[in-house]
This record gives C-alpha cells, sequence and structure tokens, in this order.
C-alpha cells in the first residue's frame, strides 16, 4: 500500500499542476501520482519551472518513468551460470525469501510505503546487479549474504508491524469494525474486476473463489484480521475505472494498458493465488475449533 499524502502534499501538487503549462505533462502526473506521488510532484514543479524546448523532454521522460514502475523487472538468478559452487546454496535461500517478500509480505497492511512495489523492485534490481556485476567473488558471496539479511528483516519487521500494530485505513476501534471494513473494501474490487474486460479470463474463476471464501469469514471472529490482504488490493486497485472516470481519452486508454499489464503479470497471479490459499486456510481454521 501506498501512503496516503498529506493535505499539504495535496496543496502542492495541486498548485504546481495549476500553473504547469503543457496538457500532456499535466495528464501524465494525474496518472503517476497513483504509482509515485512524490515523482508526480517533482514532475508538474519541473513543469513550470521549464521552458517550451523543455516540455518534450520532460514528457518522454514522465511516460519512461511510469512504464518503469508499473514493470516489476525479472528476477535474473541462472544457476547455470554461477560458477562458485559456494554461491548456490546462499541464493537457493535468497530466492526463498525474495518469493516470500514479492508474493507474500507485500499483501500485509503496511502504512508507510512510497512507491509502487517500491521495497520489491528495489531488492530484485539489487540482486540481478550483485549476480552479474564483475566483482570478486569473495566481494559478491558478501553483498548476497547481505542482502538475503536485509530482506529477511525486511520481511520480519513487516509481520511484526502488521501483527502487533491496531493500525488501519479506517481508524476502526475493534476487529469487528475492522474487518467489517475490510470486507467491504476488498470485494468492492473484486466485484469491478469480474466486469473489466482487461482482467484476464483465465483468473475469473479465482476472483470468484477468493469473494466467496471472504463472505464466509465472520466479522466477529476475533482470531482473523483480514486486513492482511490489504496490500494487495491496495497494489492492483488504484487503477479503478469508478476513480478515474474523469480522466482525459488519452489517459483512460494508458489506464486500460496499465490494468492489463497489472492484471496479467506474474506477481498479480502468483499474488491472487497466495492469499485465496491464505484465506481458505482462514476458513479450514475456523472448522477446525
Amino acid at each position: 500500500m501506498i501512503r496516503m499524502e498529506t493535505p499539504e502534499e495535496e496543496q502542492d501538487f495541486l498548485y504546481y499542476q495549476k500553473n504547469c503549462n503543457h496538457v500532456e505533462i499535466k495528464d501524465l502526473t494525474e496518472i503517476l501520482r497513483y504509482i509515485s506521488f512524490y515523482d508526480a510532484i517533482l514532475t508538474v514543479k519541473q513543469c513550470t519551472e521549464s521552458n517550451k524546448e523543455e516540455f518534450v523532454q520532460i514528457e518522454k521522460q514522465t511516460k519512461k518513468k511510469i512504464f518503469d514502475l508499473i514493470v516489476l523487472p525479472k528476477l535474473e538468478i541462472l544457476e547455470t551460470e554461477i560458477s562458485n559452487e559456494e554461491l548456490i546454496p546462499i541464493i537457493t535461500d535468497l530466492r526463498k525469501e525474495w518469493e516470500k517478500t514479492i508474493y507474500i509480505f507485500s499483501n500485509l497492511y503496511k502504512p508507510n510505503e512510497v512507491l509502487f512495489l517500491g521495497k520489491e523492485r528495489e531488492y530484485t534490481l539489487a540482486i540481478n546487479r550483485v549476480l552479474y556485476s564483475e566483482m570478486p567473488e569473495s566481494r559478491r558471496k558478501t553483498l548476497i549474504l547481505r542482502l538475503l539479511q536485509d530482506m529477511k528483516n525486511h520481511n520480519k519487521n513487516t509481520y511484526q508491524l502488521f501483527y502487533y500494530s491496531k493500525q488501519n485505513p479506517w481508524s476502526s476501534a475493534n476487529l469487528n469494525e475492522e474487518n467489517l471494513e475490510s470486507k467491504k473494501y476488498f470485494i468492492s474490487f473484486l466485484e469491478e474486476w469480474k466486469m473489466d474486460p482487461e482482467f484476464d479470463p483465465e483468473k475469473l474463476t479465482s476472483l470468484k473463489e477468493f469473494q466467496s471464501c471472504l463472505e464466509e469469514i465472520p466479522n466477529t471472529n476475533q482470531k482473523i484480521r483480514i486486513l492482511g490482504f490489504f496490500g494487495f488490493f491496495s497494489d492492483y486497485g488504484r487503477f479503478t475505472t469508478k476513480d478515474q472516470t474523469n480522466f482525459s481519452k488519452s489517459n483512460q486508454t494508458r489506464v486500460r494498458y496499465i490494468r492489463q499489464t497489472l492484471f496479467r503479470s506474474h506477481h498479480f497471479h502468483q499474488r491472487l493465488e497466495n492469499v485465496l490459499t491464505s484465506c481458505k486456510n482462514s476458513i479450514q481454521s475456523i472448522k477446525e475449533l
């Protein structure tokens, strides 16, 4: 989940956008703000400080920024290309921890994120860079171990923040209220995705299963915190059609492309399967009580 901007930050954005004299750049920042609000502010601020000759370059940079930020880089771990056998078991552990980071812990409620898939992208790029950059093997091993430990610490902190904190997006006073609001929020996205022409038809069954599972969880159950799925819906639900009906035609076309890209990504499919499995496990645990 991306942290909500403060009223002051929103005011700054609107001020710079009003004074940006390039329609296309203003349009693009309307999309960029859903992915990285701070990049959007910097872009419209740059627009207000630039001349006409510089607008073309800013527009190109903004389009590239949007594309770069919605696409999660591919993890380039190729065991056949690892010459140092000592690294193989460490890299196996690294891949497993990366998968937990991308597909599991990213689904939790995290109130302080400032960039879409920020940590996930950061770790992926860092792993690729360390594995395939020219350096002494001893140095490579040190950096891989450091990355592995950093991911473990990040995942542990993410879990503890979620598990021990009562913080939630609706400031609900108790778990019953929080679960009720969470369920309504999640199901609203599922209902929209089922009707979205950009959604992968092959995944509709999983969506319907997930909705049925969510509806089966009692809001009053004190052992299940439905907010554990919030990160998943927050990440992929930011480009909903109902929230962006006032977009320009060109922006609506861009948003359709973005939704298609996200819905067909490996990380969306894997995370959907994980939240569905987690939901089913929760139902099973209730039945066994």
